[in-house]
């Protein structure tokens, strides 16, 4: 993992704290991942933990974020892949626990996180209701469907302003 080059978003949002990801956060989240959040891994990887550790391994700056005692509920990054920007986010239940911060303030790193790419992209599982409308908010353009491995997504990309 890359050291993160902006660790001004690395702080604390109301009762939640933003950090550097490690590998203890992989090994805690892991087996917390929400339904659809594993859905989306087994397309990809054989378990949770290497979809987050390659996050880790991969990405130009990746975060967990933590909730009022210390456990990571989500982990998210952003990278570059064959000359392609990308961005991607796993969480647990924590985050529905946390809805108001976590919503209030993805909004407000998003800008700063995608910034240096200017447009990055990824894919959605297509039955994921919630990560559609969260990702619709937060700017998101749907493109294509796509299917992987058996699984239906949406490839989306988000524009930085």
């Amino acid at each position: 993992m890359q050291e993160p080059s902006d660790t001004n978003l690395c702080k604390e949002y109301g009762v939640c704290k933003l950090v550097p990801a490690t590998l203890d956060h992989v090994y805690k989240l892991g087996p917390k991942l929400r339904h659809y959040d594993r859905m989306e891994v087994g397309a990809f990887f054989t378990c949770n933990e290497d979809a987050l550790l390659n996050g880790l391994d991969k990405d130009d700056q990746t975060y967990t974020g933590l909730d009022t005692q210390g456990e990571p509920f989500v982990m998210f990054g952003v990278g570059i892949e064959n000359n392609q920007p990308y961005i991607w986010l796993l969480g647990s239940k924590g985050i529905e626990e946390n809805a108001l911060t976590f919503a209030r303030q993805s909004k407000k790193i998003l800008p700063e996180l995608i910034k240096p790419y200017g447009v990055v992209s990824n894919l959605v599982y297509a039955d994921y209701g919630s990560s559609i409308k969260w990702l619709k908010w937060l700017g998101a353009k749907f493109l294509t469907k796509v299917e992987i491995n058996g699984y239906l997504f949406y490839e989306f990309i988000i524009i930085s302003k």
